[in-house]
């Protein structure tokens, strides 16, 4: 497919997304600070512009409005912590100057105390929990106190953690919002897989090197103990773990759950620690991964990139650039192109929706970068520029 086509989808999403009512959730997957990150992505990648729009600072103003009437949800997907992510990646990009954002320091001190809550309240959670928050302060590793930040959260972690008889270790969390059911998930949205990839980050930061090298490794015998497969399986991986999945052996293809996002992580890991075992493992995982093309039997049921079409494209795309494997092309390629036949709703955005069971009211508009066409727009932005990636570190994916 033309690279054309996708650039008029790219054109058409730019324009609605610039005129969009802004919601009351300023977070960075689920609100209105991921619809300023396609806009800034667009303005640097379509636009060559090398400064943010009158719309990115519009929305920042809308953002801190909020604060300052008392938004104080500090989660990396639903509030503060993801809106200041955003400001500290635009101001690396110099798309921002430093002046531009000094009132993050003021939430820093607010920050921490959540993360800290979270993490001693057993919310290790990436999107929702202590985790996501880390992830900020580690784009700020330098700034005044942020490493102490990270030394207290890194500490609650590991004395949250639970040994295993193997020498593994693993977390315990919530399975179930609506039923409260806890158990051990491995996936990179909500589980352990998200741990690796921050303790991964500290790894290649030289932070705490001796610690964070033992729970990686923990942590990884534990994921890698999680492996179900045998020969005709469809994935790897359980959705959540062994013991948790209630012999249920069967994960969705996707960036939240299941084999693609736990393989990527650990395909990190084996690079930032030059472990041959995990590297050749993450691989296997992978290679059979990029043959799973099947819409419904692989949970594909719209584009977004948490679950989607777009998130499972940009993946490939990502490892096929590093990797240099065509297997890996060859998969981006058709999953761009299957985003494109997403597009599909007369009464979507842009042709688009998110998909939703038919008891929740059935598929919905979006404009999230979690679910919706920022986050479609923008994995299409990084497919025509494979050198704007940047942006994917709020996913864990950057390496």
């Amino acid at each position: 497919m033309s690279s054309s086509k996708y650039i008029q989808v790219v054109e058409d999403i730019n324009r609605e997304l610039r005129v969009s009512e802004l919601s009351g959730n300023i977070g960075l997957h689920a609100g209105t600070s991921g619809i300023a990150l396609f806009i800034a992505y667009y303005d640097r990648i379509i636009s060559k512009k090398t400064e943010v729009s009158q719309r990115v600072y519009d929305i920042m103003e809308h953002n801190i409005n909020l604060i300052n009437s008392g938004y104080r949800q500090h989660t990396i997907c639903n509030g503060i912590s993801g809106f200041v992510w955003l400001c500290e990646h635009l101001r690396k990009l110099r798309m921002l100057k430093g002046e531009d954002i000094e009132f993050i320091d003021d939430l820093d001190p607010f920050l921490f105390r959540m993360m800290i809550a979270d993490i001693q309240g057993g919310n290790y959670d990436f999107l929702h929990g202590a985790i996501g928050v880390g992830t900020y302060f580690i784009s700020r590793f330098k700034k005044n106190k942020v490493q102490e930040y990270l030394e207290v959260l890194l500490y609650e972690l590991e004395k949250s953690g639970i040994p295993c008889e193997n020498g593994a270790i693993k977390w315990i969390s919530v399975l179930n919002i609506e039923t409260g059911k806890k158990g051990y998930n491995i996936c990179l949205s909500h589980g352990m897989s998200s741990i690796v990839a921050f303790l991964v980050r500290l790894y290649q930061l030289n932070f705490e090197i001796e610690r964070v090298d033992r729970l990686l490794n923990q942590t990884i015998i534990y994921v890698l103990d999680q492996i179900t497969y045998t020969d005709g399986n469809l994935s790897y991986f359980p959705s959540t773990s062994k013991e948790s999945s209630e012999g249920n052996n069967y994960s969705r293809l996707g960036w939240c759950y299941g084999d693609l996002g736990i393989a990527h992580i650990l395909w990190q890991a084996s690079l930032a620690l030059k472990n041959e075992e995990w590297e050749n493992a993450s691989i296997r995982i992978l290679n059979h991964t990029s043959n799973r093309r099947n819409f419904p039997i692989n949970g594909i049921r719209d584009a977004g990139l948490c679950h989607g079409s777009a998130g499972v494209a940009h993946i490939f795309r990502n490892l096929y650039l590093h990797t240099g494997l065509k297997v890996f092309q060859e998969a981006a390629d058709y999953w761009y192109q299957a985003t494109m036949q997403m597009a599909k709703y007369e009464d979507g955005i842009v042709g688009f929706k998110a998909w939703r069971k038919e008891e929740y009211g059935g598929p919905e508009k979006s404009d999230t970068l979690l679910e919706g066409i920022a986050g479609i727009g923008i994995a299409m932005l990084s497919n025509l520029n494979s050198n704007e990636l940047a942006w994917d570190e709020c996913f864990m994916l950057s390496y």
